[in-house]
């Protein structure tokens, strides 16, 4: 079921273009066996789609190329040359 994550009311840090500074996406995150689901919302209209597998970024709902680095709970995710997304293992996985 997709819930609004914890503590995810304000957003997470997001860009969508090159060069674009990091601003706010509304997510909602789905939880099935261990895994989840996580919805971006663009403040200009769409959504990206990022899976979580075993606790760590598994890939997107796009064809461009998906990675990802961490730094202690916090995912960096890049997708493509464009698009960045900071999403940390509490929102993610729902851990408190």
């Amino acid at each position: 079921s997709d819930t609004p994550a914890p503590d995810a009311a304000d957003g997470i840090p997001c860009a969508r273009r090159i060069g674009q500074p990091m601003t706010r996406c509304l997510i909602s995150v789905a939880h099935e066996a261990g895994d989840s689901v996580v919805t971006v919302t663009w403040p200009d209209g769409g959504t990206r789609i990022i899976h979580f597998h075993d606790g760590k970024p598994a890939g997107s709902d796009s064809s461009d190329e998906f990675r990802f680095t961490r730094e202690g709970s916090l995912n960096m995710i890049r997708i493509g040359v464009s698009e960045r997304f900071e999403i940390t293992d509490q929102l993610a996985l729902g851990k408190r």
